[in-house]
């Protein structure tokens, strides 16, 4: 999908990505016009064998434009998830604020993440940056927990949503956020 943002314009969009075996995504956000901002935050909860995927391109072409984006990642049994983000700065758009972040946790050996960030800059005045990681979930967080009374199969549970969680803070609909939350905490009970 293509969104055009206007001055002052806010896009805001999220994904939550967990339940379809397969799941591809494909985001342009042009921020046309000055002080247009885009805002794509996403959770990804994929396992046995599902394959999702989380495209975004991301064109600032007026001034003082500010985009953020950032995309949480759990694997497990044999998935895989992928996220390809770009920023776009054109020459004109000075005073541009763009941020890409996506962090994944792989809970098994057989599943893969893959992220491909890219920053395209033509002006030169301006703040972009962007990071990924990836891991598995902190054995000494998951100790920690069981000494609080925690087995390891709910303390695993307790990061997983906490990690997730933090994606889904970022939604500023309270409706919206609520759903999403409940949603995300069904599939994380489904977790094996």
């Amino acid at each position: 999908s293509q969104v055009n943002v206007t001055e002052n314009g806010i896009f805001e969009n999220f994904i939550l990505s967990c339940s379809s075996s397969f799941f591809k995504n494909d985001i342009q956000c042009i921020l046309k016009e000055n002080h247009s901002s885009g805002f794509i935050n996403g959770a990804i909860l994929a396992q046995d064998n599902q394959h999702h995927e989380i495209k975004t391109n991301i064109e600032h072409i007026g001034q003082n434009t500010k985009s953020y984006q950032k995309i949480k990642s759990v694997l497990n049994k044999n998935s895989k998830a992928i996220f390809q983000g770009k920023i776009y700065v054109d020459s004109n758009a000075q005073k541009t604020d763009g941020y890409q972040l996506s962090k994944a946790i792989i809970l098994d050996q057989d599943s893969e993440f893959d992220s491909k960030p890219e920053l395209e800059i033509y002006a030169d005045d301006v703040k972009c940056s962007h990071g990924s990681t990836s891991g598995s979930l902190d054995e000494e967080a998951i100790f920690y927990l069981m000494s609080r009374g925690l087995n390891r199969f709910k303390a695993r549970k307790l990061l997983i949503k906490g990690f997730l969680v933090d994606a889904i803070e970022t939604i500023t609909n309270e409706e919206i956020k609520k759903y999403f939350l409940n949603k995300l905490e069904n599939k994380i009970n489904e977790l094996r």
